[in-house]
Order: C-alpha cells, then structure tokens, then sequence
C-alpha cells in the first residue's frame, strides 16, 4: 500500500494554521497528504479579560474545528506558556519537537522564518527551536518557512517585518481552497478574525497564492514546484 505524504506543521498558537497557510494545508490535505500540526502553546495569553485556563479551552475547541476544515488529521500540543516560549527552556523543547519528527517521518516541514511573519517573539523562538530540531532529527525531510506575502498580511493584518528570507521561493495556488480557509478563519472567533460573513462570498477577497521559502536542502539551484517536488 501506497504510503501518505506527511506534512508536519510546527507554530506557536492556535490561529497560526488558519491565517496565514490555511489555503496550503487544505490543498494538501484534499489531494491526500496527511498534516500533523503541532502548536507549542494554547494560546491561553489570547483573549482579554477572560483567564488563561478558560482561554485555553476556548481556543483548543477552535483549533480542533479549524484542523477539520483543513483536513489536518492530527493536532499535538506542547503545552509552553502562550507569550513566554522565548523564556522556555530551549533544550527540551528542541528534543521534544526532534522526536516529533522522528517519530512522524515527514516528507516536510513547515513552520515560521526568522522574522515570524509578525516579529512575536513566540514565532520566532519556535523557528529557532524548530530549525535546531531538524538539524538535530538528521534534516528528515524538506524544511520550509512561511514567507511574508500578500496572503500573511491578509490573515494576520501585520507588515512583514524583519530582514527578507532567502532561498527557493514556491507559491502554492490555493484558489479552490479558499472557502476551506476562510471557514478555518472564522473558527478562530475568539481573535476576532477578519473575514467574516459567507465564507463563500467573502473567499473571493482572499488572496490566490500563499508562498514558502525552502530552508534545507540548501542544494536546490532552482525554486521549487511544490512542497513535495
């Protein structure tokens, strides 16, 4: 039996799936590809004035109805503290997230570059750590980073900030998964999402494109096809 090709997807809150790559995941979900998202929080610092256990809870249950929508067929936590994983110890979260990998054997791996799209500092401690697990895993795979386009600052309504990233750059057409990615949006209510309505008619304003810049290999002389070729 034909063997699944696996993505393994590694953020830091719940949101960060939906918002910036949820067209992605959805394509490669429905063309067969199993996704294993891994979110290092529960965004438990996320909504003001409720306390972060119940803020946890609320944003679990969106998370889990966001993956179905996508077609992630698993979700893992990893329970660091939302707005404190810069401050968690950097060395067992690399093995954690190493034996992740090992035991999933992705084809891929996706998570944030070094600017975290938004310069949160829980992106950019879960690039770092992430980038260490792979090297550490023995490159398993392809490594990917999210790159700013026009789709991140659609979904997460911040500039990209930080230095431009480099390398092979491929841009996935999410044009028939844009109703996916909306209905993921919008399950994340909680963080007040910013397309609301229909999800079909409001999908039409979504950008068509969602771009990843392949870190390792570093031989590749000429951008990509896909995430898998």
């Amino acid at each position: 039996m034909e063997m699944k090709r696996k993505i393994v997807v590694v953020l830091a809150h719940p949101d960060d799936e939906s918002f910036p790559i949820g067209g992605t995941l959805a394509k490669y979900s429905a063309e067969g590809s199993q996704i294993v998202l891994v979110s290092a929080t529960r965004g438990e610092a996320g909504i003001r004035d409720v306390s972060p256990a119940e803020t946890a809870k609320i944003r679990e249950v969106e998370l889990r109805q966001a993956a179905k929508y996508l077609g992630i067929s698993r979700v893992i936590f990893l329970d660091y503290s939302d707005g404190e994983l810069n401050l968690a110890n950097e060395e067992n979260a690399v093995e954690n997230i190493k034996k992740i990998i090992l035991d999933e054997q992705p084809d891929v791996i996706v998570t944030f570059g070094a600017d975290g799209i938004s310069g949160h500092p829980d992106h950019v401690a879960i690039h770092r750590i992430t980038t260490e697990a792979f090297h550490r895993s023995g490159s398993y795979g392809r490594l990917f980073y999210i790159m700013p386009s026009e789709a991140t600052l659609q979904g997460c309504g911040i500039p990209p900030s930080g230095d431009p990233l480099v390398g092979p750059v491929v841009g996935i057409d999410i044009s028939d998964y844009r109703i996916q990615k909306v209905q993921a949006i919008q399950s994340h209510a909680s963080q007040n999402p910013p397309f609301r309505g229909d999800p079909e008619a409001v999908s039409d304003n979504l950008t068509c494109h969602e771009y990843f810049i392949l870190a390792e290999p570093k031989n590749m002389t000429e951008d990509p096809v896909d995430l898998f070729m």
